[in-house]
């Protein structure tokens, strides 16, 4: 081997030993930097004309795996989704309450419960009543808070969508910009590996936002889709927005994904995992359905508080009866069955007038002076315009209205009192006549309590003119497959246009959502949305009103989350009995006494009873978000609401622990072969320090060589 030979092998192991050195110290200084992936060299032999001549290095690269890589990428996605659901559920369990807490939800009814009984004791006790009121308007107070506040998480989550959409387009942008200087600094024959690994810091905070997979790139670099195979970062990034719409029982849009590709722009078929996939599981269906079922309970505890109260009377009996809100008109049918009794009493409670309306017949029996009296047509307003002309007839003189969707009843001077008859029970969709009208309500809510409307189909719709009903339609993949409105206008508009034809527009392909969803009248009359399989239909908007009430098409049949989960954060105790304690209903008349008896005694005990009992009667309740169908008391039915809730909390908490375990076994499984083992690095750098010394005195030896031959070629 020449001398000049000599000298190139030893600088080329000089400048490897060199290099190496350099990666062994950079690792040393990274060893405690969190998610540093170690940096390897390596070397290949420097040929010359076939003969060796030395060494180079061959590559520096990260010591990245892949594959466990790819597992902690789907273990963080997991873990950080997980982790967003687990932390809403369990907020969202303790504004329910421990039920054996004396502060919680279900303490305050239970509060309601014991005040009742309490009263029996001294139904005339103005402190009794006082405290029974006031028990009821705490526990409905603390409902509407519960309510509230879970509106108020979901529109959190869905904040914390759109926050996490924009740092998750930081990440891309980030990447993106990245990726180019990977590729500039490998165009130049740099190490690229310090870049590199600040692009690997910034995937691991993509992760736990969205479930990604990352792929290498030819020209240095990566590329990043989603699981479900959405490209997030290629050539350039995506861009991805999404924008909140945080107001109490809002429609939520869908995360915009390259808006240019149109209907297809939606990224949320295309993320199974993350945090922004937890945020709107959660917002989307875990608290929707908590809401669901709370308003379901609190308009169950309402209706049968009502029930109870629009049998009883308070003493003396009231001289006016307001109805609630029915959101019906007076041309709708009467669609009653059964009987029910009116008593008309006189200021010492003895009942001068009895008045058994026979809904089968239409008929109006009086007794003082005796006489039958016809409706004269099947709808509310003849039935009420006969009602106020026997009134009128008795004594006390009374009066019957029906205005705007109000029944009112009256008797000045007197007193009036309800009730259904003892072997013929009036009905219209399952509740007797006063229930229906709400004459005596204790429990009030601006728009209908209950949906059961018992409309018919050939009842004229009265929607005014104008008014709109939008809807959204999203597919199986969550994908927006339609927004249609439908309009009351045309034929519609027409003055007899009938709640069938309404039906009939909205089951309209094209124009309406026939594709999508039937609508149908039950045997309640309350319209019914069926969705067809694949499709989910949501009323977004809606302006209509049945003229005079306020009250929309959604609002009278319970089609929206605000009609339906409304009713948590809309009750209140009835504004008569609010601002009277005495007229909370606590007597049970006796409407089969003769004519000028005394129906109604000051300790009767019997309303109150029924009131207190209302807690273990068993009735029938439908299905409500988080709570089936069941057959069961209010008592139990509050029970299953609590253990929703603590059920759904808990089964986030447990994926959530156990998300976090795998998530923390994969990110230490991946350090185990991607960090560095400071005492490992140690160990290279003195044997590049060892080849260094080694290759120098390499260079040394040529050197002297070359001075030896000098000397002697000289002294030749």
């Amino acid at each position: 081997m020449s001398i000049s030979a000599m000298m190139q092998t030893g600088l080329s192991a000089l400048q490897a030993a060199q290099a190496g050195l350099k990666v062994a110290s950079q690792n040393i200084a990274n060893a405690n930097t969190l998610g540093y992936v170690r940096t390897e060299i390596s070397y290949a032999p420097l040929t010359n004309l076939g003969g060796g001549a030395g060494v180079e290095v061959a590559s520096i690269r990260r010591a990245a795996d892949k594959f466990l890589a790819t597992a902690a990428y789907i273990a963080e996605a997991n873990g950080g989704g997980a982790a967003a659901r687990a932390d809403l559920l369990a907020r969202a369990q303790s504004y329910f309450g421990d039920p054996t807490n004396s502060s919680s939800m279900f303490a305050s009814i239970d509060q309601v419960w014991a005040s009742l009984t309490d009263l029996q004791v001294d139904p005339s006790s103005a402190l009794a009543r006082d405290k029974a009121v006031g028990a009821l308007e705490t526990a409905l107070a603390v409902i509407g808070q519960t309510g509230g506040q879970l509106q108020a998480l979901i529109s959190e989550a869905d904040e914390r969508v759109g926050d996490a959409v924009s740092q998750a387009q930081t990440y891309l942008n980030r990447i993106s910009d990245l990726n180019e200087e990977i590729r500039l600094t490998l165009r130049a024959g740099a190490d690229p590996s310090a870049v590199e690994n600040t692009q690997a810091a910034v995937i691991d905070q993509l992760a736990q936002l969205l479930d990604i997979r990352v792929e290498a790139r030819s020209e240095g670099g990566v590329m990043v889709r989603t699981s479900g195979g959405a490209l997030l970062v290629g050539a350039k990034a995506a861009s991805i927005s999404y924008t909140p719409n945080s107001g109490a029982f809002a429609s939520h849009g869908v995360i915009v994904f390259n808006p240019e590709l149109g209907t297809q722009s939606n990224l949320e078929p295309y993320i199974q995992g993350g945090e922004i996939a937890g945020l709107i599981k959660a917002r989307d269906r875990d608290l929707p359905e908590l809401a669901a079922a709370l308003g379901g309970f609190a308009g169950a505890l309402a209706d049968r508080l009502n029930a109870v109260h629009n049998e009883n009377s308070s003493t003396p009996a009231v001289d006016e009866l307001v109805g609630r809100q029915t959101g019906l008109l007076a041309s709708d049918r009467l669609n009653f069955s059964g009987q029910a009794i009116i008593g008309v009493v006189n200021a010492n409670g003895e009942i001068t007038q009895r008045l058994t309306i026979n809904f089968g017949a239409q008929t109006i029996t009086s007794e003082a002076p005796p006489g039958v009296t016809p409706f004269g047509g099947t709808s509310i307003g003849a039935f009420v315009s006969a009602l106020d002309g026997v009134l009128g007839a008795s004594t006390p003189a009374g009066n019957a209205s029906f205005t705007n969707g109000v029944l009112t009843l009256d008797a000045p001077g007197g007193g009036l009192v309800v009730q259904q008859h003892p072997t013929a029970p009036s009905d219209r969709a399952g509740r007797g006549f006063s229930h229906f009208f709400g004459l005596n309500d204790l429990v009030q809510r601006p728009t209908p309590l209950f949906f059961e409307a018992g409309v018919s189909g050939t009842d004229v719709h009265g929607l005014a003119a104008n008014g709109q009903i939008s809807f959204q339609v999203k597919d199986a993949l969550g994908r927006v497959a339609a927004t249609r409105t439908v309009s009351i206008t045309g034929g519609l508009a027409a003055g007899g246009s009938t709640m069938q034809n309404v039906l009939d527009a909205l089951n309209v392909n094209g124009t309406g959502v026939g594709e999508f969803a039937t609508f149908s009248l039950d045997p309640n009359g309350r319209v019914v949305m069926t969705p067809r399989s694949g499709f989910q239909t949501e009323i977004t908007q809606d302006s209509t009103q049945r003229t005079g009430t306020g009250v929309s098409f959604s609002a009278l049949f319970g089609l929206t989350e605000k009609a339906t989960a409304g009713r948590a954060v809309e009750l209140g105790v009835a504004t008569q009995v609010a601002a009277d304690p005495g007229r909370l209903a606590v007597g049970r008349p006796n409407l089969a006494a003769a004519l000028n008896a005394r129906i109604i005694e000051e300790g009767d005990a019997r309303g109150a009873a029924a009131l207190a009992g209302a807690r273990d009667t068993v009735h029938d309740f439908p299905a409500a978000g988080a709570l089936t169908a069941q057959t069961t008391s209010i008592g139990l039915y509050a029970s299953r609401l609590g253990g929703a809730a603590g059920r759904v909390a808990s089964e986030a908490a447990q994926q959530a622990r156990g998300a976090a375990a795998v998530a923390a076994a994969a990110t230490d499984r991946r350090a185990q072969v991607e960090s560095v083992t400071v005492d490992e690095e140690l160990l290279r750098m003195t044997t590049f320090q060892n080849s260094y010394a080694a290759a120098a005195r390499v260079i040394q030896a040529a050197n002297d060589m070359f001075n030896i031959l000098f000397q002697i070629g000289a002294r030749a």
